[in-house]
């Protein structure tokens, strides 16, 4: 497997380095955590299909054990894969919405849940994920009663000392506003929500985010034209660059809570407008 960098090896993890992996699954999210202490966190999966590759790439960086698994929604591309990954590997917690959705792979991944016995949990706005104390892992967001599958996103912040990580799901624009009202979210690292559709980074999020980098994860020439170009030109306005596991496969940060690095070329933005802010 090549990285963006052409390596075919995984980077290494020190005791004191934190390494975030948003995986190639094409249209879908699939992020693996490895936090300073050397526990892992698995955020989404991917569609059925990239089940196979998840669970090599999570084999090639040797993991035996995964601590926690999130599946922030139920829609097809971010927990399809963990069907495989769940019988796979150990997996201490099982954190997932609890959005009701009646779909045969929703159905799967919670029997396969359950038929090994993992710990379960629906996680509330404001709950602290015990990953690591080094780190302040906070849920901006979960909904189980939300009324679309996207809105019933968990949206995570973690904090790595002075780099802190926002992981928006599929967050809507209202989802934005709300959790931005709620929460301080500014962040260094931003996984835009929904692939980089329209439907998600507003200019007025971005603005409150103020991330230095944005990774947008989705399928290339993919239906629905996902990056959509408004996110693109918020993107430049407020000065983010921007990185795509469609342009350069795998993407992997890692940070030492103080600097952090990219593993992948970054997504030109030449040419792109900004917008002239209202």
């Amino acid at each position: 497997m090549k990285f963006a960098n052409g390596d075919s090896t995984p980077p290494v993890v020190s005791a004191k380095e934190m390494n975030v992996h948003f995986i190639n699954v094409g249209q879908g999210d699939s992020i693996f955590i490895q936090a300073p202490n050397g526990k892992t966190m698995l955020i989404d999966g991917g569609t059925k299909a990239a089940g196979e590759a998840v669970v090599a790439y999570l084999q090639s960086l040797k993991v035996s054990k995964i601590d926690y698994v999130v599946a922030t929604h139920p829609d097809a591309d971010h927990i399809g894969g963990l069907i495989d990954v769940v019988n796979t590997f150990a997996v201490g917690e099982f954190i997932n919405s609890g959005k009701e959705h009646t779909t045969v792979t929703y159905e799967q991944l919670l029997s396969a849940v359950a038929n090994k016995g993992i710990k379960y949990t629906e996680p509330k706005p404001g709950d602290l994920i015990a990953l690591d104390s080094l780190l302040k892992t906070q849920v901006l967001h979960a909904n189980a009663s939300a009324s679309d599958n996207n809105e019933a996103s968990i949206v995570l912040k973690m904090t790595y000392n002075k780099i802190p990580f926002l992981f928006m799901g599929d967050a809507g624009i209202d989802l934005e506003s709300d959790i931005a009202s709620k929460y301080d979210v500014s962040a260094t690292i931003l996984k835009a929500g929904h692939h980089g559709s329209s439907t998600s980074s507003s200019l007025a999020f971005l603005q409150k985010v103020k991330p230095a980098t944005t990774i947008l994860s989705y399928g290339k020439d993919n239906d629905y034209g996902h990056p959509h170009d408004e996110v693109i030109a918020n993107l430049k306005t407020v000065g983010s660059k921007a990185y795509s596991t469609a342009e350069t496969g795998m993407i992997v940060v890692t940070t030492d809570g103080n600097k952090y690095s990219i593993s992948a070329k970054e997504f030109s933005l030449e040419g792109v407008k900004p917008v002239t802010p209202q």
